[in-house]
């Protein structure tokens, strides 16, 4: 009677151990690590013109020449920014702060490739007598 107990009784704690896995094993409706939209930064290709194009005209500005910066968020150019003069061109109809002060920031990454050139300061030496 006893080791009919037990087998009925181990035969319940694994049907609760496997409930409980089944718990863990059940994948998120959506993907718990991405909260927003998703942004882009990259040079301006030549497929690009005319997005940055129609960027400046949407802000009302003359286009932008040179290297470029682009933001895209979402798959949607929303932001410009020229490297030689600092200029950006950026959609009025969406939110751009963000994708601005990001591109201000990467601009200012690329434009300081080159490592800085530690400046050796000459002591004099000690002289004993």
């Amino acid at each position: 009677m006893t080791s009919n107990l037990n087998a009925l009784l181990a035969e319940q704690h694994v049907a609760d151990l496997t409930r409980a896995a089944a718990r863990y094993r059940e994948i998120p409706s959506r993907p718990l690590w991405r909260s927003g939209p998703v942004v882009e930064l990259r040079p301006a290709r030549a497929e690009d013109e005319a997005a940055t194009r129609r960027l400046a005209a949407l802000d009302d500005a003359p286009a932008l020449e040179g290297p470029i910066l682009l933001a895209v968020v979402d798959g949607e150019p929303v932001a410009a920014l020229a490297l030689d003069d600092g200029r950006v061109v950026a959609n009025p109809f969406a939110r751009t702060a963000h994708a601005v002060s990001l591109l201000r920031l990467r601009a200012d990454h690329v434009s300081h490739v080159s490592p800085r050139r530690r400046r050796w300061i000459r002591l004099p030496r000690a002289r004993f007598a």
